[in-house]
């Protein structure tokens, strides 16, 4: 009876360990690397420091008899690569982006040296993906902090990947999103990993009816978007047009912050081509407000990160018509 409960605790574990596993590899970044030296001959037992320059926590790895190493489950960031192995100068590659869902696959090459001498060399991750078949789009956070949208609205930014194309139709409203031609439904929408679609019949960004002029969340919450589409790993299940990922910020060693305002009112509309002269134009009063704040709790191990937007509509229609009369 005690052999059953412990194999049985053992298979609950497993599925568990499984079940974290899939999730991560859709939020996460996995990076392979090849350790050679400078006659292209494989550098085994090197150690290497994978480290996150926004928070400071590393991982390790070292690299097996064929000179690679595999880190999986790395949060999306920027990640400073150290490479030491006896005999070799010490390898520092600075500015390592890697972003949600993707599979980097980087070479590097060591120079003879002494381990104290330092080579530091500062490289983005490879444009082309050569480890999976998936096609991926990823805006980080450059784009959705810099690119203008219309009141904010993340559905502007999604429709700039390639075959991603606005379907605001059907029961949803305003906000449902098609993939590479498949309709609404055949696509899904999940932030960090976690299933987030307004509406299940259509899978729209907004809320139902599109009433809430924030889709999903708003971009202050926003690091990175990523839309994968095409041949879909395994765990991207239960769609075949694609699925967009919001991966959420967090907070790093830094204090960070920001806030802002959108304000309109009817003296910035044009006037309205059918109302009278006579008539003033309605009040139309548009204001969307918030901002973010994240920080160290405890240095290089506890994070925090808090986001809030709002709005406030007034909207005014002044409607010309004739009231009812008799004939005579």
């Amino acid at each position: 009876m005690h052999h059953r409960r412990s194999f049985l605790f053992l298979l609950a574990l497993t599925f568990l360990l499984l079940a974290t596993h899939l999730n991560a590899q859709v939020t996460t970044a996995t990076l392979y690397g090849v350790i050679r030296d400078a006659t292209g001959a494989v550098a085994p037992a090197a150690n290497v420091t994978v480290t996150n320059q926004g928070t400071n926590l590393s991982r390790t790895a070292v690299s097996d008899e064929r000179g690679e190493f595999a880190l999986p489950a790395l949060p999306a960031g920027r990640y400073t690569v150290r490479i030491e192995l006896a005999g070799f100068k010490t390898y520092t590659n600075e500015g390592l982006q890697l972003g949600a869902g993707e599979t980097v696959r980087q070479t590097f090459e060591l120079e003879v040296g002494q381990v104290s001498e330092n080579v530091t060399v500062e490289a983005a991750a490879p444009l082309v993906e050569t480890a999976s078949a998936a096609q991926k789009e990823s805006l980080g956070t450059q784009q959705v902090t810099e690119l203008p949208f219309s009141r904010r609205n993340l559905i502007n930014l999604v429709t700039l990947a390639p075959g991603a194309a606005d379907a605001s139709v059907g029961i949803a409203g305003n906000g449902n999103i098609r993939l590479n031609g498949v309709a609404e439904g055949g696509s899904t929408i999940t932030v960090d990993g976690t299933d987030a679609v307004a509406n299940p019949e259509t899978r729209g960004m907004g809320q139902y009816g599109g009433q809430s002029q924030i889709s999903i969340m708003s971009v202050e919450a926003v690091a990175e978007v990523q839309v994968a589409k095409g041949i879909l790993p395994a765990e991207y299940g239960g769609v075949v047009g694609g699925q967009i990922n919001f991966i959420t910020r967090s907070g790093t060693n830094q204090f960070h912050g920001t806030a802002f305002e959108n304000y309109q009112n009817e003296a910035f509309f044009a006037r309205d081509t059918f109302l009278p002269s006579t008539s003033r134009k309605p009040q139309d009063r548009f204001n969307q407000f918030g901002g973010s704040l994240g920080g160290p709790v405890i240095r290089n191990r506890v994070f925090f990160f808090a986001a809030y937007e709002g709005y406030r509509e007034t909207a005014g229609v002044i409607v010309n018509g004739g009231g009812p009369h008799t004939a005579i």
